[in-house]
């Protein structure tokens, strides 16, 4: 479980350097203050990557000193309290 997490946010580090790219690039205008905004929002976006990436690094670690069976153990008890929730 913890290493789908870390691959999904890896893959979602990847994706936030494709987007910041393409919103840098797509958004840029003939006015100045449209290319400013288009770097403003091209760099937003590009802070999230190293999140992404510190995110999978932590879920990997945890999976490599074996927690995977504490978030089993949580999520058993996730869905014990959804379905009292649900009657």
């Amino acid at each position: 479980m913890l290493d789908k997490l870390g691959y999904l946010a890896a893959g979602l580090g990847f994706t936030s350097i494709a987007a910041s790219i393409a919103a840098w690039y797509t958004e840029k205008g003939d006015d100045a203050d449209e290319n400013a905004h288009a770097e403003r929002t091209g760099i937003f976006i590009g802070l999230w990557p190293q999140t992404f990436f510190a995110l999978a690094m932590i879920l990997f670690k945890l999976k490599e000193m074996g927690h995977d069976k504490d978030v089993q153990r949580l999520l058993g008890k996730l869905e014990k309290k959804v379905e009292e929730a649900k009657k």
